[in-house]
């Protein structure tokens, strides 16, 4: 497991305020994939000389927790839906750090094939049977041992519990967490939310016959009752499919799909499509419309090509249009009622299943009145998600506040569809790192070198800073 800081239950009094911020840590929400690559860029970039921060992340759980069985978002056996080559590393194109002919770019790329997904097999052994076997996709399983190998070659240092609030203060961030014992504060100069956040669904669960998704795989992993037979999802993206393929496939169980469109759509996969998620230049001359809809076909209420294909094995799977606007219990099922083109339709089944996702949202619920304020001002009006995703910089931060606010997961609009999900891990942390770098102009005629990142000037300094050992 990755190391945790150990803390003082009481406040911890960091060294830096105003004029030190330079030594305090980058803090992320959730020790998941984006956390871990920001980890494994910043080991990088310090060993290569650049003066970035360091990754400290507050994790309630462990490390990729996720990705693995009895967590609430999966059983584990799940395929991976993107391709495993699109690890913590891609697309490997370090420009942001020096000229495409500068060798500490390609020292760059070389020291972050190291903790590649081949590599992590090839530390197995277990390199050639994968290429023998075609390739084939990994379990969510086997991601999470990946992640977590990647966190600990990279030095990844967490700091265990809750994080109960998040408040503007000297200049940066100050996080309460909750370690069952006492309150901890932990400090850094920015802070990254990941992870999609407790879900928020269209019915409230009972723990009975309406589940959330953390419900339902709570239960897959027990195993589903036998008196559960039918079962209808609500939702119509990627968590939506997973859970109605390990229905289908995994229990034998009939599921009936409820999804706002006609069909049940799949993702756009082509280099067209991909292009945008390895490499969004010019992703913000498209109109707004065009990336909406882009990020509509691609990426939001589509199943995946895999999940599709999977789902055509099987005659277990069902579909009906619509939207569900209301379910309650009746004779040991739940009788679910659907309103579609200004008719509503009652259904019946044994379980329901609320797949619609989580809440983007969540995170503000953890804000301060400093943090709170200041990002109204940002944002020129309470935060919205639409606010929100308009806000979003070239560094996946809202604009304009004190402090940097990193919140990926809102900035495909504004910055690029593969930032939210795992399709471009390593442009994400060269986009947050860089901001953090200071720039440098030997003269002032230089304006190429003005755009260069600066290297480390202080090599002794503790990027921990706030955080006790």
């Amino acid at each position: 497991m990755s190391q945790s800081a150990i803390l003082s239950p009481a406040p911890v009094a960091g060294p830096w305020g105003p004029g030190h911020r330079g030594g305090a840590p980058l803090l992320v929400i959730g020790a998941g994939p984006k956390a871990i690559a920001l980890a494994v860029k910043s080991s990088v970039l310090r060993a290569a000389g650049f003066d970035v921060p360091e990754v400290v992340a507050v994790e309630r759980d462990c490390t990729a927790a996720n990705w693995r069985a009895g967590r609430g978002w999966t059983n584990g056996r799940q395929p991976l839906g993107t391709l495993p080559e699109k690890d913590l590393g891609f697309p490997y194109d370090c420009t942001t750090w020096g000229d495409a002919q500068d060798p500490v770019t390609g020292e760059i790329a070389q020291r972050m094939a190291g903790f590649s997904w081949s590599s992590h097999l090839l530390g197995q052994g277990a390199y050639a049977r994968w290429i023998d076997r075609g390739r084939p996709q990994p379990s969510h399983r086997e991601w999470a041992d990946y992640l977590e190998w990647a966190a600990d070659r990279a030095g990844l240092r967490t700091v265990t519990g809750e994080v109960r609030a998040a408040e503007l203060a000297d200049g940066g961030w100050e996080l309460t967490v909750d370690d069952g014992t006492a309150p901890v504060t932990v400090r850094g100069r920015g802070l990254l939310v990941s992870g999609p956040g407790p879900t928020a669904g269209t019915l409230p669960a009972d723990g009975a016959g309406v589940l959330d998704t953390a419900g339902f795989w709570k239960l897959a992993v027990e195993g589903l009752p036998q008196r559960v037979q039918s079962v209808i999802v609500v939702g119509a993206g990627e968590t939506a499919g997973t859970i109605v393929r390990e229905l289908a496939l995994g229990q034998d169980r009939q599921a009936t799909v409820v999804a706002p469109r006609a069909t049940l759509y799949s993702r756009g996969e082509s280099p067209f499509e991909n292009r945008y998620y390895s490499d969004p230049t010019g992703w913000a001359g498209l109109s707004e419309a065009d990336r909406q809809e882009f990020i509509r076909r691609t990426d939001r209420a589509v199943f995946s090509q895999e999940v599709q294909s999977d789902l055509a094995r099987t005659t277990n799977v069902s579909w009906e249009p619509g939207r569900v606007v209301g379910a309650r219990p009746a004779d040991s099922g739940v009788v679910v009622e659907v309103a579609y083109g200004g008719e509503l339709r009652v259904h019946r089944a044994d379980l329901v299943v609320d797949a619609t996702g989580g809440d983007p949202l969540w995170f503000t619920r953890l804000l301060g009145p400093h943090a709170q304020e200041a990002l109204r001002a940002a944002l020129g009006g309470t935060a919205t998600r639409d606010r929100l995703e308009h806000s979003i910089d070239a560094s996946l931060a809202v604009a304009g506040l004190p402090a940097p606010l990193h919140l990926p997961n809102l900035a495909a609009l504004a910055q690029g569809p593969g930032f939210p999900n795992l399709s471009s891990l390593g442009l994400l942390s060269d986009r947050v790192l860089a901001s953090y770098v200071p720039r440098t102009r030997p003269d002032d005629s230089a304006a190429a070198d003005a755009r260069t990142p600066a290297r480390a000037t202080a090599p002794g300094l503790d990027p921990m800073g706030a955080v006790q050992r």
